[in-house]
């Protein structure tokens, strides 16, 4: 689970406590179960340094919600078309983006929702481990030989190394034009 300190955007870790109040409130069938389980998810949650008062608002706005059967909030209206741009998450930075992107586009396009969404940049998204398969090792190759001397060509597939493949090629080839 995410601490609270982590460097992703915050609006991930409300949905983080949303989307767990949901699973225990859509797992259980009794207002009984549904209270265990929020004691415990608000326990597990503390230990990851979330702060209380956090964790009970967003608890208080979704029973609130569900209460009123979640019915959309009156002010979204039929005609508002919502575009989705995904952006990497780079702290501060991104929240004043945001802010900007939506002061901007309720001033001039009255009619268009814009929502940022921001993705965790991981240095391992960035580097490779791993070294390159050298061509001759790699497997599931399709290839193709043309005779110099008649222009016929023969495509093949192999699911072995493609140079000891290449290497039968070659010497049946050969031994072809031998007899």
């Amino acid at each position: 689970m995410t601490n609270f300190f982590s460097f992703t955007s915050h609006s991930y870790k409300l949905g983080l406590i949303r989307t767990l109040v949901d699973r225990a409130y859509k797992i259980n069938n009794t207002w009984l179960g549904f209270h265990e389980d929020i004691t415990k998810l608000t326990k597990i949650i503390q230990k990851n340094l979330f702060p209380v008062h956090l964790v009970q608002n967003i608890i208080n706005h979704y029973l609130t919600l569900t209460r009123q059967d979640c019915n959309p909030p009156a002010s979204v209206s039929d005609t508002t078309r919502t575009f989705y741009f995904k952006l990497p998450y780079i702290g501060l930075f991104s929240s004043i983006t945001q802010k900007k992107v939506r002061h901007f586009a309720k001033r001039y396009c009255t009619n268009i929702d814009i929502k940022l969404v921001f993705s965790s940049l991981k240095i391992g998204n960035l580097f490779t481990v791993k070294d390159p398969i050298p061509r001759g090792l790699r497997t599931g190759v399709v290839y193709k030989f043309l005779c110099a001397g008649c222009s016929a060509c023969y495509v093949g597939e192999t699911t072995r190394h493609f140079s000891p493949r290449v290497r039968e090629r070659i010497s049946s080839n050969r031994t072809s034009h031998i007899f």
